[in-house]
């Protein structure tokens, strides 16, 4: 029993956490709020906040060099002014409904509050990346480097997210962007709750706030949600955010195809302007986000193009509000990028090197992975069924959703296969890795239709036949009950290997130099053993490198290593076939060692540890 409690509250740290997530999240609502208006979606408030908190980081970080506590504070001071203006206005910061999400979902809460770091991204760049922001106050340039980050030159507004909860909570916060991506996908909720009540034509489920409406928003996106995989969103994975942006952008590009064909220009406006914050949001996440924004826009372009009750120059007139705010930030980034971070990104390769003939393979394992996500896959072609009707009939709102969301679909599926031809490489092209975690992105865009439809449908065939009312309780027990149910697969940063190498890792810390080099043995693990071990240590001791299970030839692998003279330190995790006679000793299996040699020396062992039984 004391373990399965362990599950919910595993340190001192977790109310701070959630205070200083909370904290910025109504920030990030405020700033949203007072620069949108009246007459805006209020739910993606946070979204278009945290759009413009990242657009002045970035220019100011790149242009004026200005620390970013400095930005910080400034920020606070100015989300504060923001939130009592939005109070005043609205009457709150946040929609009734959301406060009502967080309470049905405090168990979940309380088990990520508990949460570390446990994912290989992490440790190489979502969560060392902030740490340096926090210990250098600037991005990565020449004259600030990042050392032991591996994907630098990624956009940061992701990153601003771990920074800004971290300045708050006054420590790095290694379950900042888990705490983040539940707050969003509740967000999202709201969207859905939005649209169903549209599409049912049930104005009261938005306007009374109640238990079901916020239920029914948060099993939407945490329950019944495709692509909810714990080990993306209960993370500090950019996966969650970029899903949620694109889900938005989508859905605020119908909204204006409805104002405009309803003659409502000014609500149009209005949500132009949110949809250009959001792009920009989306274009300064990932690298490949950029991708996601192109297509939503053109998306959006073509139905208007396409549907003639849409009034075209009135369309046009609102794409510089749509599009400039990412267009410039993005090509701020890629100022930075290209004077200071070169090779900090993936690259695509000459033409020449694409893997054009392997194209029948990448899509046939790309179908694979969708066939094997029966529920997704069985969503995905209901949508693009329905897209593709809906652009050649584009008889109403019901065909103009789809057909935006299907062109998003296709068009991402696309990149990704011409990613696997022209940027992977071959064996990961050849496996179509991380398929399914970027068909993430698509996620909340395939809910939001999905929810409108089904509204639509129930309005018009159901309504009269079945009261939701007899089920109305449903929605909330699951949500109650789910975390309970699932602790143990949602704690899965309680891996004992994982907790092993973080406890090394950590203990090492006092053990090392910075003037040390260190080797990794691990010939039977994966590497992670490593990353972890560079995340833990970082400057405090220099990585000389690892030998793992990708390593084809491990043992001429530690040979080539053992010659040089300033390695003097090794963690031993695991050994292969004549690595006992290469170092000069046995190793008993199950134990960790460190090693440490005086020049060419013998290896002697400094301290070991008992590695945990593997079931």
């Amino acid at each position: 029993m004391s373990t399965y409690m362990q599950y919910f509250f595993d340190h001192s740290g977790q109310f701070l956490s959630v205070i200083a997530v909370a904290v910025l999240w109504l920030g990030l609502a405020a700033l949203g709020g007072a620069i949108s208006g009246v007459g805006r979606m209020r739910a993606l408030d946070p979204l278009v906040g945290w759009a413009w908190v990242g657009f002045v980081f970035t220019a100011a970080g790149v242009f004026l060099a200005i620390p970013f506590t400095y930005l910080a504070v400034v920020t606070a001071v100015i989300a504060a002014g923001a939130g009592f203006w939005v109070w005043r206005r609205d009457g709150g910061v946040v929609p009734g409904v959301f406060l009502r999400m967080l309470v049905l979902t405090i168990p979940l809460l309380i088990l990520v509050s508990a949460m570390r770091a446990s994912q290989w991204d992490e440790f190489s760049d979502w969560m060392i990346i902030p740490r340096y922001m926090l210990e250098t106050d600037a991005f990565p340039s020449k004259d600030n480097s990042y050392p032991n980050a591996v994907y630098t030159g990624y956009p940061y507004s992701w990153h601003f997210v771990t920074y800004l909860a971290s300045r708050i909570a006054g420590g790095l916060l290694e379950n900042a962007g888990a705490l983040v991506n539940v707050f969003l996908l509740l967000m999202f909720g709201l969207v859905v709750i939005q649209l169903i009540s549209r599409g049912a034509e049930r104005p009261e489920l938005m306007e009374r706030s109640g238990w079901f409406a916020a239920s029914l928003g948060a099993a939407a996106m945490l329950l019944t949600n495709p692509t909810f995989s714990q080990k993306i969103v209960l993370t500090s994975y950019a996966e969650t955010a970029s899903a949620v942006a694109t889900g938005a952008g989508v859905v605020l590009g119908w909204l204006i195809c409805e104002a405009l064909v309803d003659n409502e220009r000014r609500t149009a406006r209005r949500y132009a302007w949110q949809m250009g914050a959001v792009l920009a949001l989306l274009v300064n996440l990932k690298q490949a986000t950029m991708v996601l924004v192109v297509l939503v826009v053109l998306a959006t372009v073509f139905m208007a193009i396409r549907d003639r009750r849409v009034p075209a120059i009135a369309f046009v007139k609102l794409l510089p509000q749509i599009a400039v705010p990412a267009v410039s930030l993005y090509l701020v980034w890629r100022f930075h990028v290209s004077s200071e971070l070169v090779d900090r990104e993936i690259a695509i390769r000459p033409f020449d090197d694409w893997y054009i003939d392997l194209i029948p393979h990448i899509l046939m394992e790309m179908s694979i992975v969708l066939a094997k996500k029966g529920y997704y896959f069985a969503l995905l072609i209901i949508a693009v069924g329905f897209g593709l009707r809906g652009f050649f009939r584009a008889a109403g709102p019901v065909d103009r959703f789809a057909a935006i969301c299907t062109m998003v679909i296709l068009g991402y599926n696309t990149f990704l296969l011409f990613a696997y031809v022209a940027a992977f490489g071959k064996f990961d092209a050849m496996r179509v890795a991380s398929y399914w975690r970027y068909n993430m992105h698509l996620g909340p865009t395939v809910i939001a239709f999905v929810a409108y439809g089904a509204a639509n449908v129930w309005h018009r065939h159901l309504a009269a036949r079945w009261c939701w009312r007899r089920v109305r309780w449903l929605p909330i027990v699951l949500l109650l009950l789910a975390p309970f149910v699932f602790a143990k697969k949602i704690r899965f940063d309680t891996v004992p290997m994982t907790v092993h190498y973080r406890t090394v890792g950590a203990e090492l810390a006092a053990l090392l130099t910075p003037e040390d080099l260190y080797f990794v043995s691990d010939p039977t693990g994966s590497g992670e053993s490593a990353v972890i071990l560079r995340y833990e240590l970082d400057r405090g001791a220099k990585f000389g490198g690892v030998v793992s299970a990708f390593n084809p030839h491990r043992l001429k692998r530690l040979k080539s290593f053992l010659p040089k003279p300033e390695l003097n330190t090794m963690v031993v995790f695991s050994v292969d076939k004549g690595f006992d006679e290469l170092l000069g000793r046995d190793f008993s299996p199950g134990q960790t060692y460190l090693l440490r040699r005086d020049g060419q020396g013998p290896w002697r062992e400094v301290k070991s540890w008992l590695q945990p039984a593997v079931k």
